[in-house]
């Protein structure tokens, strides 16, 4: 503890250095020395903050006269409180995040918004605590934590400092508060979570995946409950990563004891469901959420908390009663652009969105769609149930196989991989090719039903996407007047010919 390196300190400087004693200037040698005389006067006179700050000022010292390679993470972020002293903040609010950020013995890597990642682009001055809860909530951001950190500082001081100060303020309810910050701590270890990896990258080697994990696992019964994981976007001309596909690595392989230490312009938020991301980009999939809205399947792509109905009743009579969660919690999805439906003929989307078509626009997204699965270009996750023949138990299983598992990155690998439409199956195709002899320099393709993918391994809450150009033409039957099947050789511009029947067989 800060007290104990305190009351050591007077010893550690009489005693014979057994390394080279940090440069101060002679008032701040003053200052250490005034203040231990004082203290020995009379320790009601001692100024413990100043004593503090003096302390951290003389570490400081010392960690920026170590070799950078020598510090760890926690002390590398500490030692640069110009790009990272909000993050410090963030971290030392929430405690638990210097364990394995400080642990000499752990080889790990940390992506660190810098402090002008940190920033909000506005804040409104009117916005009550309320608001702010709810937003950071619904945005589990450290951009959001950090901005009720500097209007409330009251948040980061410990509790007695808290209560000396506002034990006057009527209009703050301590248990509120009290609820409150301990909700604002547990967001705040989950999303740091998510800006860390379990082992150490350089660049180079993150560019080698599509797809890496965090440390932060799923434990909202989402996700099979596997280790989140982050996209990792590269460029050649000129060499850059992205992670998620916004937040740009402005400094990357910053050497320390204990792995790697990247520096972000934006801090990264932990996905949404599936639902959730397309709509975010309506210019790229409005047909498409408004197609699972009319067939009244959203749920098939969303994860998301819901409240009781009877929780303020339950909590009149002194019940108290928690909500649950809602809707697939694993499953992965070929979503089909606005480009993709605007390719099929203007009549068979005509036939589609009206009342006679919608049993048939239900069974093609169905095709689309891959339940209890997450397929990445690395990654396959098949989730299965077992149940008890006893009890009546169920238990989930899942298969887990990961792809690039050698030191080449390179690989072949072909799926058939089953669909929410019953008894069909996907053909999926998956190639990374390394096509410069460079670390990182590897390029990831998938191809499903022999259709390219335009963009691929959207992580999410509740599994992944993939963005389609094309609508799948679904497995059915086609035979001609002869009798015999024709029905690979049909596309959507004869659909007329096998659609139809096709959505009315069982």
């Amino acid at each position: 503890m800060r007290y104990t390196s305190l009351l050591l300190l007077p010893l550690a400087l009489a005693a014979p250095a057994k390394f080279q004693t940090p440069e101060l200037t002679v008032s701040q040698w003053s200052q250490v020395q005034a203040g231990f005389v004082d203290g020995v006067r009379s320790l009601s006179s001692w100024s413990w903050n100043k004593a503090e700050e003096m302390i951290e000022e003389i570490e400081s010292i010392e960690a920026a006269s170590a070799p950078k390679s020598e510090l760890t993470i926690w002390q590398q972020l500490k030692a640069d409180p110009h790009s990272f002293s909000k993050l410090v903040k963030i971290i030392e609010f929430e405690e638990k995040a210097i364990k394995y950020l400080d642990d000499k013995d752990s080889q790990i890597t940390f992506f660190a918004p810098n402090n002008d990642a940190l920033t909000p682009p506005h804040h409104h001055d009117d916005d009550d605590d309320d608001d702010e809860f709810i937003n950071l909530l619904n945005t589990p951001s450290l951009a959001s934590l950090s901005a009720v950190l500097e209007r409330d500082p009251s948040f980061a001081a410990a509790e007695d400092d808290h209560h000396h100060h506002h034990h006057h303020d009527d209009d703050d309810d301590p248990d509120k508060k009290k609820k409150r910050k301990e909700i604002f701590k547990i967001i705040a270890g989950k999303v740091l979570q998510y800006h860390g990896l379990t082992k150490a990258y350089t660049a180079q080697e993150l560019a080698q995946n599509s797809t890496i994990e965090t440390a932060l696992k799923a434990e909202d019964g989402s996700y099979a409950g596997l280790h989140r994981r982050i996209r990792i976007d590269k460029s050649f001309v000129p060499p850059s990563l992205k992670i998620n596909f916004y937040a740009k690595v402005l400094v990357s392989d910053i050497k320390s004891r204990n792995g790697y230490l990247h520096t972000l312009n934006h801090p990264l938020i932990p996905p949404g469901s599936i639902l959730e991301e397309l709509f975010l980009f309506p210019d790229t999939f409005s047909t498409l959420t408004s197609t699972v809205q009319k067939i009244h399947e959203a749920h098939l792509l969303d994860w998301k908390y819901e409240h009781s109905h009877n929780s303020s009743a339950s909590h009149h009579h002194g019940k108290e009663e928690h909500g649950h969660f809602h809707g697939a919690p694993l499953a992965t999805l070929f979503a089909p652009s606005n480009a993709a439906f605007h390719l099929i003929p203007p009549r068979l989307k005509f036939y589609l969105f009206s009342p006679f078509g919608e049993r048939a626009l239900k069974k093609v997204l169905a095709y689309h769609y891959l339940p209890r699965t997450l397929l990445l270009s690395e990654v396959l996750y098949t989730e299965k149930h077992k149940s008890s023949e006893i009890d009546g138990f169920t238990d989930s299983l899942g298969s887990y196989e990961v792809f690039n598992i050698a030191d080449d990155p390179s690989f072949h690998k072909e799926l058939t991989v089953h669909t929410a439409l019953p008894n069909a199956t996907l053909k999926v195709v998956i190639d990374k090719t390394k096509f410069l002899p460079v670390e990182g320099a590897v390029k990831t393709t998938i191809k499903v039903n022999d259709e390219p993918v335009e963009v691929i391994d959207v992580p999410a809450r509740n599994g992944a996407s993939h963005v389609l150009g094309k609508l799948l033409v679904p497995p059915h039957h086609h035979h001609d007047h002869k009798g015999e099947d024709i029905s690979s050789q049909d596309s959507w511009e004869n659909w007329e010919e096998w659609l139809p029947a096709w959505a009315n067989e069982e």
